[in-house]
């Protein structure tokens, strides 16, 4: 038996996950040591002075989420770089090091504390990676530091409506001082089965989160989308060339975004994406948020593919929600009761030979419909149509392959007086479904939307041979920064890590580097600091690659003409 059978009983919804889908959307609060260093991974070795913010309104916070329409926030308690948010006793990396209230803070226990006042449910992620800690790659970091922060977290401050794991698994880091690369094993180093149930003892009600569930997966992008015939249900795999069970950092994402029709254990996928370009606040993206028009194409992408959104959250760095922010998840929220605000039939109708008429009591404009199946069930259905009835006849719409929890559709506006859904073919029988019907206003993404620096410059036509590209400036210019493009869904020939030169003085000289964390799951434009230069030429060496290939790969490059 392997871990996920320990944990998940099959294709039949638990207790726990009928529970968690009333929570369609939720998010996922980045602040720490990042939000002062300007980084999204720290490297471990930064200092606990960095963090005070001088104005931490925990209240404010929550109150902006739950009033942008959250149900829950997922509360990242530490993260790569190892600084824990509240007083643990396992490491001196934490906010009792920092001058924040005297080294007398609880982060994580105030924060926790305002979610509740605020309506909120409460979850809590703390990273299995740690950049700072000398411990991490031997068996006593799992033991001593990694399983006892989960004790404290989770004994402290519950109740936990989700805890939340991810596949980070090593890389560079400080570890206190060493300054290198460790790898672990990633289907055995941290002892899932071990860890999951240490969850499971402390807090029984949660869903546990991570690549391979054992309650709700990954998507396997952070841009937030589904699969649209994306089931609920799946068998994970071992990661191609891997000999061991699936676990978190070690899995084959071929299905993640799809499921399995036959799929052994009820997985729903939680689509993961950052309001942001980012997880955590920079203030150079104060004009780079996701608009409502992406964002309600991302909610009917996710909830509307059978899974839940949930959705980054970034405090700025005095601690309190920036007012851009605020504004775009009010706005969010009113895009989707406006949506609801179309609704002019609903109800579960049981079907009766296969289908299911819902009634709109007279002749209706419709171009939205909202499907699912009994959420307490198991996922049946594997074909089904929608017809809309006009003029006493029967007319398709569309038709899809999955329902279960939720299938939004929107196609072109008509009219009619009645909705049938015909269930084509099933796994068992389908008792009833629930069945809405609504005429919804339609949200347009501008296809400019960019979430780039607004100081940023492209740069065309770069000399490129292996590793480098060279660009050719019209004149000399002031650079502050760059920001690289890569090209989704190519890891072979993605840079890792880079550095940038300027020609001087007759030679090259080093001007920065960088490390694109978290660039492949989350590819996009990856923006790079460094102190004020003049140069007419420019060379990007990428120093490391995702995977191998003989030449790097750029969607697009430009410069920053600003500083930050």
């Amino acid at each position: 038996m392997n871990a996920l059978e320990l944990f998940n009983p099959g294709r039949k919804p638990q207790p726990r996950m009928v529970r968690r889908a009333g929570i369609r959307i939720c998010g996922i609060m980045h602040f720490g040591l990042n939000t002062f260093s300007g980084r999204e991974w720290g490297y471990g070795d930064e200092s606990p002075e960095l963090f005070n913010p001088a104005s931490f309104d925990p209240d404010q916070i929550a109150a902006s989420c739950k009033a942008g329409g959250l149900d829950g926030l997922i509360l990242v308690c530490k993260h790569h770089d190892g600084f824990c948010l509240w007083p643990t006793k396992t490491t001196e990396h934490s906010v009792a090091a920092s001058p924040w209230r005297g080294g007398k803070g609880d982060f994580v226990g105030e924060m926790a504390a305002a979610c509740r006042r605020a309506g909120l449910e409460v979850g809590f992620y703390v990273s299995p990676w740690d950049r700072h800690d000398a411990r991490y790659g031997r068996p006593e970091y799992v033991t001593e530091v990694f399983r006892e922060q989960l004790r404290e977290v989770l004994g402290n401050y519950g109740p936990a409506f989700e805890v939340w794991f991810d596949g980070a698994n090593g890389g560079d880091g400080w570890y206190g001082g060493a300054c290198e690369e460790r790898r672990i094993d990633r289907g055995s180093y941290y002892g899932w089965a071990e860890t999951w149930q240490l969850v499971r003892e402390l807090q029984p009600e949660a869903a546990i989160f991570s690549d391979v569930g054992p309650d709700l997966r990954w998507v396997g992008n952070e841009r937030g989308y589904a699969a649209p015939e994306c089931r609920g249900c799946i068998t994970p795999r071992p990661a191609p060339g891997s000999a061991g069970e699936p676990a978190p950092g070690s899995v084959d994402e071929a299905n993640l975004g799809c499921g399995d029709v036959d799929g052994r254990f009820c997985i729903p996928p939680e689509c993961d994406v950052p309001l942001r370009p980012g997880w955590f606040y920079h203030e150079t993206e104060n004009s780079s948020l996701r608009s409502v028009a992406h964002l309600v194409e991302i909610y009917e992408q996710s909830v509307g593919n059978g899974g839940f959104l949930n959705l980054g959250i970034s405090p700025d760095a005095s601690g309190r929600m920036h007012p851009v922010d605020v504004k775009r998840l009010a706005e969010f929220k009113q895009a989707l009761e406006a949506i609801r605000g179309g609704e002019f039939a609903r109800g579960s109708i049981a079907l009766n030979g296969g289908e299911a008429v819902l009634e709109f009591g007279g002749c209706r404009r419709i171009n939205f419909v909202e499907l699912a199946e009994p959420v307490a069930e198991e996922e049946k259905v594997t074909a089904y149509t929608v017809s809309l009835r006009s003029g006493g006849k029967w007319s398709e719409v569309f038709a899809g392959e999955s329902i279960g929890l939720c299938r939004i559709r929107r196609f072109a506006e008509t009219e009619g007086d009645a909705l049938k859904v015909a269930v084509k073919s099933a796994l068992a029988p389908v008792p009833e479904l629930s069945v809405c019907a609504a005429l919804a206003p339609e949200f347009r993404r501008d296809e400019r939307e960019t979430l780039r620096h607004p100081d940023y410059r492209k740069l065309e036509n770069p000399a490129v041979s292996g590793m480098e590209m060279v660009f050719e400036l019209p004149e000399e210019t002031e650079l502050h920064g760059f920001v690289f493009t890569p090209v989704a869904g190519r890891p072979a020939g993605t840079p890792s890590h880079c550095r940038i030169f300027a020609w001087r003085d007759g030679e090259w000289q080093c001007i920065g580097g960088a490390e694109f964390s978290n660039v492949r799951a989350n590819p996009v434009p990856q923006v790079a600091y460094f102190s004020g230069t003049r140069a007419k030429r420019l060379k990007f060496v990428a120093t490391r690659l995702l995977e191998p290939a003989s030449e790097l790969l750029c969607a697009e490059f430009g410069i920053l003409s600003c500083s930050h």
